[in-house]
């Protein structure tokens, strides 16, 4: 009874004090209710003050760090944006927190820093650090300091969440400084990376919670932020460290008023546009771009939700025999809409996962309802085959009749990149393993097919379209197709063309070793696919080297 009578009496709250000024003792632990160590230093140089848990975060006592340079407290990276960050602070006000590194004996330490300019000792300025890292935990940065936009864009996910939580209000600052690359150029290897560390510490002194900026073309950054400096004062800056030739150009892009998920998604346009158009254009087609990002979610939720396109089937024949081999599923939106730009506008809104299974869910049931013979690909994105759970709901949806699965081939674009292809080259052997035949389509558009051909182990190769159709303008093409399907043949991979519009070609890619084509030759697009003799028994799951051809 008296051990509870104890607890209750410990519960209850001291007798509060609201006169006086508090004592030295009170403000400590104010401070370290929030931080676990605590730094003054002296006209932004020298440690002249430290307390708190310097062997924690350290590796060393707070007394050894008076009177030292502050600079030698942090990894090099971070104590150049910390020394920018100082240089642009103002009386009273304070900044942070940003995710830094301090050295230490043991490795870099991540804390979270924050300082504070005395109002009263404007010689004099606060550090408060802590262990609990709020924003940005591990982005991987170049020898300047500046990031990828991929590191960009995952960290800014985190980000945008503590802000959200915050109350704070973001924009993020499409940048262009032209002539920097020329000015650099003049310099001396030394001096221009002097310079771009200068200029990404700058960058980074700036951002919302310490994000380096990400570097996304020549001389094009990008970088989220909160507040002060404005971008003119940084490209006044960058000005006196590279020389007065640097023309600014610039694009700021509010966040009000989206949910962290539409943020993203905003960034992730606003980038791609500054990649393709610049700062300015990025910001006016942003502007309107964000206002669109929750109507035009909204609504294409609602069209799938309704099943509001239609999926038409186009043939591909065998190229000898001009045999009907299998068809390809193809969505047609209603009012007319381009389906290459609907798809991208769902893989920009993250909704082309859902696409993808109600396309599949629809090639699953024409199966179902068609002769046996009958076989149909799918298109699925490399986004989607990346989404967590995305395989096995594909593997759901077909288990239900598990003989229609070697009818259905899965056709991965690359419309958008894959990241990790061994994680990607796992999920397909699923597909295969459960019976699904799958091609790797768009196959030549770019440098990552050969890395996809080396590294994932399909059934289907089918090439480009923009390929074949410069087949007769660039001879070296010819050589370079027959080759590529030579290859795929020793590989036991069949191979499809597409985009066939004239007899001529259909009899070169023949003669190359193509063995099936597609195109406006051999038919358009039909609402339901007729009966066809029955496909030849598909090879998913052989052996790389096996010289098999489905079909």
């Amino acid at each position: 009874m008296a051990s509870t009578n104890a607890a209750v009496a410990a519960a209850q709250p001291a007798p509060a004090r609201s006169q006086g000024a508090p004592t030295m003792g009170q403000l400590l632990g104010f401070v370290f209710a929030s931080a676990d160590m605590i730094l003054e230093i002296e006209d932004k140089h020298f440690v002249t003050f430290a307390t708190g848990a310097a062997m924690r975060l350290l590796s060393r006592s707070a007394d050894s760090t008076l009177g030292r340079p502050w600079r030698e407290l942090f990894e090099p990276n971070d104590a150049e944006m910390v020394e920018a960050a100082l240089r642009d602070v103002r009386s009273g006000e304070r900044r942070g927190p940003y995710s830094v590194e301090l050295a230490t004996p043991r490795g870099p330490q991540p804390v979270s820093l924050t300082f504070f300019q005395m109002p009263q000792r404007e010689s004099f300025v606060a550090m408060a650090m802590s262990l609990r890292t709020p924003g940005v935990q591990s982005v991987k940065i170049d020898e300047a300091g500046l990031t990828s936009r991929d590191e960009f864009e995952s960290a800014a996910t985190s980000l945008l969440q503590q802000a959200e939580a915050d109350g704070a209000s973001l924009h993020v600052d499409l940048l262009e400084f032209a002539g920097l690359s020329g000015a650099l150029a003049k310099m001396t290897s030394a001096e221009a990376m002097d310079v771009r560390r200068k200029l990404a510490a700058m960058l980074r002194a700036a951002s919302y919670g310490g994000l380096p900026a990400a570097s996304i073309g020549p001389d094009r950054f990008a970088l989220l932020r909160s507040g002060r400096p404005t971008a003119e004062a940084i490209g006044e800056a960058v000005r006196d460290l590279a020389g007065p030739g640097i023309r600014l150009w610039t694009g700021a892009l509010e966040l009000d008023g989206t949910s962290p998920t539409e943020s993203l998604r905003a960034i992730r346009y606003a980038i791609d546009r500054c990649i393709e158009d610049g700062p300015s254009q990025a910001a006016k087609s942003f502007e309107a771009a964000l206002r669109q990002t929750v109507t035009e979610s909204s609504r294409f939720k609602e069209l799938l939700k309704e099943g509001r396109f239609e999926v038409v089937y186009q043939p591909v024949v065998d190229l000898k025999t001009r045999k009907l081999h299998h068809y390809e599923a193809l969505a047609r939106f209603e009012g007319g809409d381009e389906p290459a730009a609907t798809i991208k506008l769902a893989e920009e809104l993250g909704l082309v996962v859902e696409f993808d299974l109600s396309i599949v869910r629809t090639v699953f049931q024409a199966l179902c309802e068609a002769p046996e013979g009958v076989s149909i690909a799918a298109n699925i994105s490399a986004f989607s085959i990346q989404s967590e759970g995305f395989v096995d709901e594909i593997l759901k949806v077909t288990a239900i009749t598990k003989k229609i699965r070697p009818r259905l081939m899965l056709e991965l674009t690359e419309s958008h990149k894959i990241t990790d292809l061994a994680a990607v080259n796992d999920l397909i052997q699923q597909l295969r393993r459960a019976g699904h035949v799958v091609c790797l389509d768009d196959f030549g558009a770019g440098a990552a097919s050969m890395d996809y051909l080396r590294q994932i182990e399909a059934d289907v190769v089918k090439f480009d379209g923009r390929f074949i159709q410069g087949l007769k303008s660039r001879p070296r093409d010819t050589l370079i197709l027959r080759r590529l399907a030579e290859l795929c043949a020793e590989l036991g991979l069949s191979t499809v063309a597409e985009m066939i519009e004239n007899e001529e070609t259909a009899k070169t890619l023949a003669s190359l070793g193509v063995g099936m084509g597609q195109g406006w030759l051999f038919g358009k697009p039909v609402a339901k696919p007729e009966g066809m003799q029955r496909a030849p028994a598909p090879v998913a799951a052989r052996r790389r080297g096996e010289v098999e051809t489905w079909g």
